[in-house]
């Protein structure tokens, strides 16, 4: 029934189009879609992109918060704002999306819970793009689900800020600067949340830092830094856990120059995260662990045109990870790279692109990941696309040589892999109304999960022979003249594991439906209202749930100053986006913004 639904909406939207529709949808330069920078109108794949304006109209207070607003992204919170989320994308696990910031690698060796450890403040985010199936072909391991580039801001900025309080102890306040002089541009944001929690050992408090130096178009430096001290009871296991965690990035790239007609441009970047987790504050000495993970990488990436239509890139990357840690012990990964991208213009209206990269890990062996697309626009208002690829993950440290109470890692589980496919449809009924819809599935071999054969025995690792997901997701969005806009997404899933037999901790506990609405709306007296409703029904190894959370903020301007009242879980739902961790009720909130 759901699949003739689907169906039916997407031709209703094919007959319903304009011929004459015009947009500026091909225009938009995006990053995460290819090896270099291209018009969105070029890529050949499913691409979601969240901007800065998107961002500052709804009720979002984290990078997380406004990955929900997609419907395509799972996320799946232990905490409000950010303290601990993992993302899941076309039934992936945690560990298998890749996190980055300006194309930066933000995936943690230690384990993926950390990946969600985003060290930019919202105020500092420019746009957030998440390109939806395998990505190995452009960016090496964990792309198997999909990817997440926060890209941050590089314009001078006017200053700004905010102060918030509101239920469960809530003081928070965020800030932003930004100064230029000639080439030079400087951008400053800094963020702290505080919270007393809504039960014991679930406070929190988190602050962030993050400064963009850019220097004309020959380069910048990114400097940033996030903290989280946070009640973790039941993040783990039934005990009062308490965490502390940070993280620290930083990174540089600069344009080299040109050399016969090869553009050549350079990437480092060193990341060091720390975790120190105490499984019950009652009793440190039961489980009490130290992790400090450091990750350096350099690139160099050459691109030039070939022709009239055709474009090609090639690089090389290298680098490592390592781990001091009291449980882990001390470990180092190191890794080589090589990829290259071919992108041709068969016709005006047909695009083609190709890409190859091999990673070479001194612990787990060479993985090759190809992959390959088509895009093609029929009419002005419509544009057909199919892709395929090959993704990879190699295991965590975590997941090799944990070992707690609850938990028991296997050092010998190996490398996971995955084939990949989709085909979908963009419609503009407009310049203002979008529709698009995605079939896809996956084949995975060797996925890594936790399991047990009964609740009285220990989570330990394994190597799943066959994993496959197949589904389709579907989201249309509508613009209004005065800035308002509505937007919805929906997403179905199938994910079958014979081989399990055992409880399963992660592999299957996924959404096979999912929902997400969201909406930004001008009314009289300056007033500015946004809804968001989030629906969910998960299946589990232990059941199923079905929960949907509602948001709201209302909102209006005194010149430069905004006052906002916010309301999250207005329904006072009871729920769980992690088995075991239960999430806060009804909160409101009331804040003052300074806006220019």
């Amino acid at each position: 029934m759901r699949k003739t639904q689907f169906t039916v909406v997407l031709l209703i939207a094919l007959a319903a189009v304009p011929a004459a529709a015009q947009n500026t949808f091909r225009q938009e330069v995006v990053v995460t879609a290819a090896a270099v920078p291209v018009e969105l109108g070029t890529v050949t794949r499913t691409l979601t992109v969240i901007t800065r304006d998107q961002i500052a109209r709804l009720p979002v207070q984290s990078v997380a918060d406004v990955l929900r607003l997609t419907g395509a992204v799972d996320v799946r919170a232990r905490g409000v704002r950010g303290v601990q989320t993992d993302f899941a994308i076309r039934g992936a696990t945690f560990g298998q999306v890749l996190v980055l910031v300006d194309g930066v690698r933000l995936n943690d060796a230690q384990s993926g819970h950390h990946n969600g450890d985003i060290p930019v403040p919202l105020d500092a985010v420019e746009r957030i793009e998440v390109l939806h199936g395998p990505g190995s072909s452009l960016f090496g391991a964990d792309a198997f689900g999909g990817t997440i580039n926060v890209i941050t801001r590089r314009d001078a900025v006017p200053a700004s800020g905010s102060i918030q309080t509101g239920s469960f102890g809530l003081v928070a306040g965020r800030g932003q600067v930004g100064a230029g002089h000639g080439d030079v541009r400087e951008t400053l944001a800094v963020s702290l949340d505080r919270s007393s929690g809504f039960m014991v050992e679930r406070g929190f408090v988190t602050g962030g830092v993050s400064s963009r130096t850019t220097i004309g178009r020959r380069g910048s430096v990114l400097a940033s830094f996030v903290g989280k001290d946070f009640g973790a009871n039941g993040f783990y296991g039934n005990a009062p856990s308490h965490e502390w965690t940070n993280q620290t990035l930083l990174a540089a790239d600069q344009r080299l120059g040109s050399w016969a007609g090869w553009r050549v441009d350079s990437t480092l970047s060193y990341r060091t995260h720390g975790d120190h987790f105490i499984f019950d504050v009652r009793r440190p000495s039961l489980s009490e662990n130290r992790h400090r993970t450091h990750a350096v990488l350099g690139a160099l990436r050459a691109s030039r045109g070939v022709g009239s239509r055709a474009s090609l890139t090639a690089g090389v990357e290298g680098g490592g990870d390592w781990v001091r840690s009291t449980n882990l012990g001390d470990h180092t990964v190191s890794r080589a790279s090589a990829f290259g991208e071919w992108r041709y213009a068969v016709r005006a209206d047909t695009q083609l692109d190709a890409s190859l990269r091999l990673d070479r890990y001194s612990e787990f062996g060479s993985a090759w990941s190809p992959a390959l697309g088509i895009g093609w626009w029929p009419a002005s208002s419509l544009r057909l696309r199919a892709s395929t690829g090959r993704a990879f993950r190699v295991p965590t440290f975590t997941e090799r040589f944990y070992s707690d109470p609850a938990n028991w890692a296997r050092s010998e589980v190996g490398a996971e892999a995955a084939w990949a496919g989709e085909g979908g449809a963009d419609v503009f009924l407009s310049n203002d109304w979008t529709l698009s819809a995605t079939l896809f599935g996956r084949a995975d071999s060797d996925v890594i999960d936790w399991l047990r054969p009964t609740t009285a025995e220990r989570w330990r690792t394994y190597n799943i022979r066959d994993v496959n997901t197949v589904g389709a997701e579907l989201s249309a969005r509508r613009t209004f003249p005065d800035g308002s806009f509505m937007q919805a997404g929906y997403t179905v899933l199938d994910v079958e594991a014979a081989a399990v037999t055992q409880l399963s901790k992660y592999v299957l506990d996924y959404a096979p439906h999912s929902v997400a609405l969201a909406a930004s709306v001008a009314l009289p007296g300056a007033l500015q209202l946004a809804p968001r409703l989030e629906y969910k029904h998960r299946t589990r190894s232990t059941g199923t749930s079905d929960y949907a959370l509602v948001d709201l903020r209302v909102s209006r301007r005194f010149g430069l100053y905004e006052v906002r009242v916010e309301g999250t879980n207005l329904g006072g739902a009871s729920y769980q986006e992690i088995v075991g961790v239960a999430m806060p009720g009804r909160a409101v909130t009331l804040s003052l913004a300074v806006r220019p």
